[in-house]
């Protein structure tokens, strides 16, 4: 299976708190509490072992927990979910590894940021391992 590549500007990639598309996805959260700063692509995929990139630029860090979900069935089945790590932010880069012991039908991958957060998708990139 060939990698699969989105844009931050691919219409597949949807955001509670989007401001702008220029071939990223732009996101700030209100004040008020977190958001979904990304959910999508809603893709099928096979079992196996796959490595998820969601690349990031971050313009604004707040207090309080970043987490990564991987979801299906429009976010009402949650397959897993971690704090996202500083290091993860201060490089741009959130990497996940997961083992989908059986096919998995429009699998969600979310990124859930803290109150005042403010950044940019760049990247999603689904490859599957060997």
């Amino acid at each position: 299976m060939d990698p699969m590549v989105f844009s931050g500007g691919d219409p597949r990639l949807e955001s509670e708190i989007e401001v702008a598309r220029n071939g990223a996805l732009h996101f700030r959260a209100p004040a008020d509490g977190a958001r979904v700063a990304v959910y999508g692509p809603y893709v099928t995929l096979p079992a196996g072992e796959y490595r998820i990139e969601l690349s990031l630029a971050v313009e604004e860090r707040t207090s309080g927990d970043m987490i990564v979900e991987l979801c299906r069935q429009k976010a009402r089945i949650r397959i897993y979910a971690r704090r996202c790590f500083s290091w993860e932010l201060d490089r741009g880069l959130i990497r996940i590894s997961y083992p989908f012991g059986q096919g998995v039908e429009d699998l969600e991958i979310r990124l859930i940021v803290p109150a005042g957060f403010a950044g940019s998708i760049t990247q999603l990139a689904i490859s599957r391992k060997i």
